[in-house]
């Protein structure tokens, strides 16, 4: 009996749509077609996972531009897309690169052109019928520009606001396609200000989480807790941070084939006072406390997860002061998160929150502490869907007002050196909290995803106990 193998799994992500996927993807470019009614040209990642830097990390299973993959489902380096909803002709068009046998023989399948059969392979696959060869784009793409009465291209990149004035990621692979675009479009003779940027339309579309992405997030999550609760139990045996991270993470990939939604966060003491602390090799000692900042993607969506616990086991009396004031304020935030609110409207929540607690739960008590940041230490939340952080680099969409589907983090944190004596004894510590689960947005309120994952202190101490 043949043994059958997911072919094509690893080079078209289906999103957990199934025989839905084409039909989901093609909804999504006419969508954006509608918006921008132009002519657009979008690029993929140009190179493979680990030839350069770029927001995903090197040999990721996932390493497709997130715009590119939310609107063909394609994951492999060297495609664009072109989408020309004026056009008579063809209104979508995938550019790949020639089939190449010699580097299958390396890297497994791979969409390509140049035959019959490797062509009606991606028009079956992803549902575009008008598929071509990559080294064509320029030629077909300065026809279609000369023949759009309105000489208007749009293309993605990343931009934004800082200090009143607009600004780009210019390290980033999208920008380097949009300046090659620019010097076509001297070429061509296009008028001053032909180029746009799709950004903000896509986004629009993209932020909202559709069914499928929110099963996706909900399985991620499964499967983040079902590592952390294991994680817990089998806490006793670890000397340092490195192995609780082997083992967390390896418990996650082993219910995953999408890869981690970053490199996992495993500080202990004063490690944890470290916002994005990577080391993670210090030995844990007995008398701290640990934050891990964790997750694991399902298809394209991800689990963003902190939790924060004591690595004896059992919270000391400042250790649960200090915890229950975070998690307090995280409580506060998916009361009021819903749609209509914005995460600037959040933050004020969170840190009113988590401020009045450190003044009347702490300090009233006679604690005295030094924080290792002024007025607040970071966003209470970001936003999630194609990408862990997504939306945009410069939190634009912050001040909006959040839509059904929109996903967020919920993440407060206490940073700093803290010092009570309470009973009789008296408690010194350098410490980090973070507690942080993901939120979708109703009309009504929210849903948390994260529930399923222990964060109450006699949930952890329970789970603990079984180390």
């Amino acid at each position: 009996m043949k043994t059958i193998k997911k072919t094509h799994s690893g080079i078209f992500r289906d999103g957990g749509a199934g025989s839905s996927a084409k039909r989901r993807y093609r909804d999504r470019r006419k969508k954006l077609m509608q918006k921008e009614n132009s002519l657009m040209v979008i690029t993929g990642v140009p190179y493979g996972p680990g030839g350069k830097t770029v927001w995903a990390y090197a040999y990721s299973p996932t390493y497709q531009e997130p715009a590119m993959m939310y609107l063909t489902g394609v994951n492999q380096n060297n495609v664009i897309l072109l989408l020309d909803p004026k056009s008579k002709l063809s209104k979508e068009i995938l550019f790949v690169s020639r089939k190449d046998r010699i580097m299958e023989f390396w890297e497994g399948v791979r969409f390509g052109v140049g035959d019959k059969t490797s062509l009606k392979e991606v028009q079956s696959i992803t549902g575009i019928k008008d598929v071509r060869d990559i080294s064509e784009l320029k030629e077909v793409l300065k026809e279609r520009f000369l023949q759009n009465k309105k000489k208007s291209l749009g293309t993605f990149w990343y931009e934004g606001v800082r200090k009143g004035k607009k600004v780009s990621i210019t390290t980033d692979h999208n920008y380097d396609f949009k300046k090659k675009l620019v010097g076509w479009l001297r070429e061509w003779e296009a008028p001053r200000g032909a180029l746009k940027n799709v950004m903000s339309n896509h986004f629009d579309l993209r932020l909202p989480l559709d069914k499928y992405d929110i099963q996706n997030a909900r399985k991620a999550q499964e499967i983040t807790g079902e590592g952390f609760k294991a994680m817990l139990k089998n806490f006793g045996t670890f000397k340092n941070e490195c192995q609780v991270q082997g083992y967390l993470e390896g418990k996650m990939l082993m219910n995953s084939p999408y890869g981690l939604s970053y490199p996992s966060i495993v500080a202990s003491g004063a490690n944890a006072t470290i916002l994005h602390y990577m080391k993670n090799d210090d030995p844990i000692f007995e008398n701290e406390m640990m934050l891990i900042d964790f997750g694991v993607r399902w298809m394209t969506m991800h689990a963003d997860i902190t939790r924060s616990f004591p690595v004896s086991g059992t919270f000391n009396p400042m250790q649960k002061i200090l915890y229950e004031i975070v998690l307090k304020g995280q409580r506060e935030v998916e009361k009021k998160a819903r749609s209509g609110i914005t995460i600037e409207e959040l933050n004020e929540v969170c840190w009113n929150s988590v401020n009045d607690g450190l003044e009347k739960k702490f300090l009233a008590e006679g604690g005295k502490c030094k924080l290792r940041y002024e007025e607040r230490p970071h966003g209470v939340s970001h936003l999630m869907g194609e990408q862990e952080h997504d939306g945009d680099p410069f939190r634009n969409y912050a001040s909006k007002r959040m839509q059904p589907g929109w996903m967020i983090s919920n993440e407060p944190g206490l940073y700093g050196e803290f010092k009570i004596r309470l009973n009789g004894k008296t408690y010194d510590e350098t410490i980090g909290i973070r507690i942080e689960d993901n939120l979708v947005m109703t009309e009504n309120g929210c849903i948390n995803l994260s529930n399923i994952i222990p964060k109450s202190v006699g949930a952890i101490e329970r789970l603990m106990a079984a180390s």
